[in-house]
C-alpha cells in the first residue's frame, strides 16, 4: 500500500511538472464574434476554443489583452503566442524581421468586408474616396490599391466608430470583418444599415495562433485542430461565423453584380 501511495503521488507530481501555464497576447479590441477582451469578461469563438485546447491539452492559458501595436512589437517579451497573427502581417509591423515566428494551421478565415450605406452597394473604385480603417490594422490590400486609385485611409480606434462613421456619410466605407459588422449593427439596432459593397475589395483572410518560444505548442494545437474538428465547427456553428463570401445569401437577381474585384 506505502508503495502504491508513494507511486501515486510521484504520477501526481509528474503531471503537476507537465502541464504548464502559458500567456496568449490578444488585441484589447471588441471584435465578437470571433473576441472580445474590452468586456468585463472576455468572450467569443477564439476565447471558447482555448478552453476546448486547455482541457485536450492538460495545459493552462492566460490571456493578456494589449493595443494593437504593442501586441505585436512587444509580444516575444509579454507572451508566449499572439493571436490573431498572419504572415502576410510581417512586413507592416514595428518588429524585427529576422526573428523566427511559428504559425499554426489557420483558426478561421475571416471575411475582410467594405461596408457602405446600401445606397453606396455598386460604388466603384473610381468613385471611393475615403475609408476607414481600425487603428493599428495594416488594410494590406487597400495599401495596394492606392498605387493605382487617389483615396485616403482614415485609422478608427474601433469597429463601432468605423461603422458609424459610415452610417453618418463622413467615409465612403468601413474596412470591417463582415462577422463583427454584423454584431455591431445588431448591437446598435441598426441591422441592414450598412451591406457589403458589391464592386469593392473584400479578403478572405485567415487568423493563426503565433510563437516565437514554443514551436512544440504549435505543433500540439495543429494536432488539436484535427483531431477536435468536430467540436471546433459546432462552436463555429454557435457562433454563427461566416468564412467565405459563398455563404453569404444571395442577392435578388435585379441586384446582382456584372463584376466583381476578388483577391
Amino acid at each position: 500500500m506505502r508503495f502504491v501511495l508513494i507511486l501515486l503521488f510521484n504520477c501526481g507530481l509528474c503531471w503537476s511538472l507537465q502541464a504548464k501555464t502559458y500567456v496568449i497576447g490578444i488585441e484589447q479590441l471588441d471584435y465578437y464574434p470571433h473576441y472580445d477582451f474590452k468586456s468585463a469578461q472576455p468572450r467569443g469563438y477564439f476565447f471558447d476554443l482555448i478552453q476546448l485546447y486547455s482541457q485536450w491539452s492538460g495545459d493552462e492559458f492566460v490571456f493578456k489583452a494589449l493595443p494593437v501595436k504593442r501586441l505585436y512589437k512587444d509580444s516575444i517579451e509579454l507572451t508566449d503566442f499572439v493571436y490573431p497573427d498572419n504572415r502576410a502581417w510581417q512586413p507592416h509591423l514595428d518588429i524585427d524581421s529576422n526573428i523566427t515566428k511559428y504559425y499554426s494551421a489557420p483558426v478561421i478565415y475571416t471575411l475582410g468586408a467594405t461596408m457602405v450605406l446600401p445606397e453606396k452597394r455598386s460604388m466603384t473604385m473610381d468613385e471611393f474616396k475615403v475609408l476607414a480603417n481600425i487603428h493599428g490594422f495594416s488594410p494590406t490590400l487597400w495599401m495596394e490599391l492606392k498605387q493605382h486609385h487617389k483615396f485616403k485611409i482614415l485609422d478608427v480606434p474601433d469597429a463601432e466608430s468605423a461603422l458609424r462613421m459610415a452610417m453618418r456619410g463622413r467615409v465612403d466605407a468601413a474596412n470591417v470583418e463582415y462577422n463583427v459588422a454584423l454584431h455591431h449593427l445588431q448591437q446598435m439596432k441598426l441591422s441592414g444599415a450598412l451591406v457589403m459593397a458589391e464592386h469593392l475589395p473584400f479578403t478572405n483572410l485567415a487568423f493563426h495562433l503565433s510563437s516565437q518560444k514554443h514551436p512544440e505548442q504549435i505543433r500540439r494545437f495543429n494536432q488539436f485542430l484535427i483531431e477536435q474538428q468536430d467540436q471546433i465547427q459546432r462552436l463555429k456553428r454557435r457562433y454563427a461565423l461566416v468564412e467565405y463570401k459563398g455563404q453569404l445569401p444571395k442577392l435578388p437577381d435585379d441586384q446582382k453584380v456584372t463584376a466583381e474585384i476578388r483577391h
